[in-house]
């Protein structure tokens, strides 16, 4: 390789070098911050949309470098926080914030990076979580008045952002779900059970008491019904002996003999069981009948 040649790679190779470090680009979801020596010089496609301004840029090479934030909307996952209700019911609380940088010259010379705000705002978030959900029943927080709750929220933080000049807007705070602690929930699904457990009693009691309340109802049928049978078999059997009687005297009246033949025999009947043996005198008048056959 020549020398020309040599000295023409390296002027390339120092322009390709001059250049990276004097371009840049800015794209429409970054917003930039010119540094010249660690100090802010200007901002690039700042949040402003009247200030907006992306695309390729030009920079002092060597003496100025560039710290890029994001210019969206952003989601911060807050850790979950512990929070004791109005009715002092202990609650998990499980929420997330969105926030954009809305000054990102005040938000480097507060926190310098992405990471340091997060880290910032984590116990702004959880202070103003405990302080506005404290004063709310616990019924309120799962999902009374939700809503409410979670604008003055976003308005503490917001303030407490603001007192801290971080340079950034706090668009809303959401409470994603909201749990008992661990040892909360045992008690409360054993307290879930012993009420299932007296409700069902109170059902099994109230059955029994159907139960017996049936039973006696069938019994008391029961009773009327074979008394009312009972008399009415006694009216139908005296309906019967009476007409038998009757029937019996108009048949004795007709013929005194054979009344008399028939009570004898319903004597004989009455007095001797069949295959007994009795001894009676033959004059006994006992055997009238007979003899007056014979």
């Amino acid at each position: 390789m020549s020398l020309k040649t040599k000295i023409l790679l390296g002027v390339l190779v120092v322009v390709f070098v001059v250049l990276a470090n004097t371009l840049y680009v800015v794209k429409q979801t970054e917003q930039a911050i010119v540094l010249r020596f660690g100090e802010p010089v200007r901002i690039v496609n700042p949040y402003d949309p009247t200030a907006a301004d992306p695309g390729l840029k030009v920079k002092v090479p060597f003496l100025e470098n560039v710290v890029k934030f994001d210019r969206r909307n952003m989601n911060f996952q807050v850790d979950k926080e512990e929070i004791i209700a109005a009715d002092q019911e202990r609650l998990v609380v499980d929420a997330f914030m969105r926030w954009r940088i809305k000054d990102p010259l005040r938000f480097y010379q507060a926190v310098r990076d992405m990471s340091v705000g997060r880290d910032r705002m984590q116990p702004m978030v959880n202070s103003s979580l405990r302080e506005v959900l404290g004063k709310a029943p616990a019924n309120e927080i799962i999902s009374g008045q939700r809503a409410e709750l979670m604008l003055s929220i976003a308005k503490l933080v917001n303030q407490q952002t603001l007192s801290a000049r971080l340079g950034v807007d706090i668009i809303d705070v959401r409470v994603k779900r909201v749990d008992l602690p661990l040892e909360n929930s045992q008690a409360v699904y054993r307290r879930m059970i012993t009420e299932r457990q007296q409700e069902a009693a109170e059902i099994r009691a109230g059955g029994e008491e159907r139960k017996r309340e049936i039973m006696a109802e069938a019994d008391k049928t029961v009773t009327v019904t074979l008394a009312t049978a009972q008399e009415e078999a006694q009216i139908m059997r005296g309906v019967g002996d009476a007409a038998r009687a009757k029937l019996f005297a108009q048949s004795f009246g007709k013929d005194p003999e054979f009344a008399g033949f028939y009570r004898s025999l319903q004597a004989y009947e009455a007095a001797v069981e069949p295959g007994t043996q009795v001894l009676i005198s033959p004059d006994s008048a006992f055997f009238n009948t007979w003899r007056n056959g014979n």
